[in-house]
């Protein structure tokens, strides 16, 4: 007992990293991930193999098939990509004042608040999207295990070029700045005009603007010498167009001139936005495991005990690839040729668990409790990578079990390693909470009803992902559906989505 404590408190205590753990199965993902110390049937060889082990009254033996698919964006990236899309007209309209057409209030108060969002997302270093997808075919007969899984994960890294983002080249003649400062009159668009000035001057003043407008040279007419002077001109050149739209654009302005001015005052050193290198890297990994499992009570040791294990081969694909905004004109060209871009290896790996039923220790002890350890990949394999090697680091979780009637059961988990994904700089320790209820509690004819949550410890704003799950068995047939839902919200368009979306579907022949 004191040596599982000694190896439970120091793996605790290693920073360690890896994939993030996936969810497997209907059953844990209905509980919120919950399962360690709940792993039983097929799928406790990739739970917790020492559920193996678990007696023929305990357990089930057949075949079961999982399918599920998880998507989570990260550091706001979707609200903030949204916004810079709504402003991208109005960007290019900038870009061709150099050549033709005129400056006015709407494309000035568009690249304040794009130079803004920039910031905002250069602020966040774990700005992203990560998609998940896992499943395969698990078999168990007695204390045996064999089966083919599939683990992949998709990141999407944005690149944000704070530097080149001059929109006219040094010594241009820059943009066509309207000279219109006549007083006005309307009480909206004098807001407005107050509004402008205040972003104007926020962002640097009338200097910033011929550094990024003009390239530098002098390019205001000679009317326009201070700040509401320009914001007046600009508020001109608008004629006949709708005040309060007018002024709703001047507060986006004013609501991002301060971050946009972190953006400005480094430029000094970029260039032209024609030379910007904003990207998109995406990341994948697939590991495709092929697992053989066994387990044995281990009463030698400890009242209760059973260790289990997995010896795996793993096919990894690893793949990278990098799209670059202003020099591939369609969207979808960032998933072309990753294929071109994929490394295959296979490695051998090794899992162990422990799983232990306190009862058979202690038997007066209330609530059956017991305790479950899995460690996945020990040996750390790496793969080939495009750029180097990929190494699979080991994960380890810890978990805990409570049944106050046989029908009725509790759990919680919680990673003990921190692992890394496919979106840097974004890291998944996750605590997961969870309970089942089984209506009828049969075997043969059963209704198990789950709910859970889960929350990422490893990041402060993660916000916790709510799930539930119902069952039907009959006849031995088991079908099985889950799905979590995170309370964090982010807008496109104006409309919310969560953060993060899960769900998983199973079908199993159990007896």
């Amino acid at each position: 007992m004191k040596k599982l404590l000694v190896l439970g408190l120091t793996l605790f205590s290693l920073n360690l990293s890896s994939e993030q753990w996936q969810i497997m199965g209907t059953r844990p993902m209905g509980m919120g991930g919950a399962y360690v110390a709940l792993a039983k049937g097929p799928i406790a060889q990739y739970w917790n193999p020492a559920g193996l082990a678990l007696i023929s009254t305990q357990t089930f033996n057949g075949l079961e098939i999982n399918a599920g698919v998880g998507i989570e964006t990260t550091g706001g990236l979707l609200s903030n990509v949204s916004e810079v899309t709504d402003v991208s007209e109005q960007l290019d309209a900038v870009k061709q004042t150099q050549t033709s057409g005129q400056l006015d209030a709407q494309q000035m108060s568009a690249f304040v608040k794009t130079l803004g969002i920039l910031s905002k997302i250069n602020e966040k270093e774990d700005s992203g999207a990560l998609l998940e997808v896992a499943g395969g075919l698990n078999l168990k007969f007695s204390k045996v295990a064999l089966s083919v899984n599939n683990f992949t994960s998709v990141g999407l890294n944005p690149f944000i070029d704070a530097q080149n983002i001059n929109v006219i080249n040094t010594g241009s003649a820059g943009a066509n700045i309207p000279s219109n400062t006549a007083p006005i009159s309307d009480p909206t668009l004098q807001q407005a005009q107050q509004n402008l000035t205040d972003a104007i001057t926020n962002i640097g003043g009338l200097s910033n603007i011929e550094k990024i407008l003009c390239g530098g040279v002098s390019c205001l007419p000679g009317g326009i010498t201070t700040e509401s002077d320009l914001a007046t001109a600009l508020i001109n050149s608008l004629s006949g167009a709708d005040p309060n739209e007018v002024l709703k654009m001047s507060e986006e302005a004013k609501k991002y001139a301060s971050d946009a001015k972190s953006v400005i005052d480094s430029i000094t050193s970029g260039g032209s936005f024609d030379n910007n290198t904003s990207n998109l890297n995406v990341k994948a990994a697939s590991f495709t495991e092929f697992a053989a499992g066994y387990a044995k009570r281990a009463d030698k040791w400890l009242a209760g005990l059973s260790v289990g294990g997995n010896i795996k081969l793993i096919r990894g694909q690893i793949g990278d690839k990098t799209f670059e905004f202003l020099n591939e004109s369609e969207t979808g060209d960032v998933f072309k040729n990753l294929d071109d871009n994929i490394k295959t290896s296979v490695k051998p790996a090794l899992d162990v668990g422990f799983m232990w039923n306190v009862n058979d220790k202690y038997p007066k002890l209330p609530l059956k409790p017991r305790v479950g350890l899995t460690i996945r990949n020990i040996n750390s394999p790496s793969f080939d990578g495009p750029t180097g090697k990929y190494k699979l680091d080991r994960q380890a979780r810890l978990g805990f079990a409570l049944s106050p009637f046989n029908w009725w059961h509790f759990a919680l988990d919680i990673d003990i390693t921190k692992n890394k994904t496919a979106v840097d700089g974004f890291y998944s320790r996750q605590l997961a909470l969870g309970t089942e209820i089984n209506i009828l509690n049969k075997k043969s004819f059963n209704l198990p009803l789950r709910l859970g949550m889960m929350k990422n410890v490893a990041e402060s704003d993660s916000k916790t992902v709510y799930t539930a799950g119902l069952g039907l068995t009959f006849a031995y047939v088991h079908i099985d559906a889950a799905v979590g839902i995170s309370s964090g919200k982010q807008y496109i368009d104006g409309d919310k989505y969560p953060e993060k979306a899960q769900g998983v579907v199973s079908l199993g022949i159990l007896f």
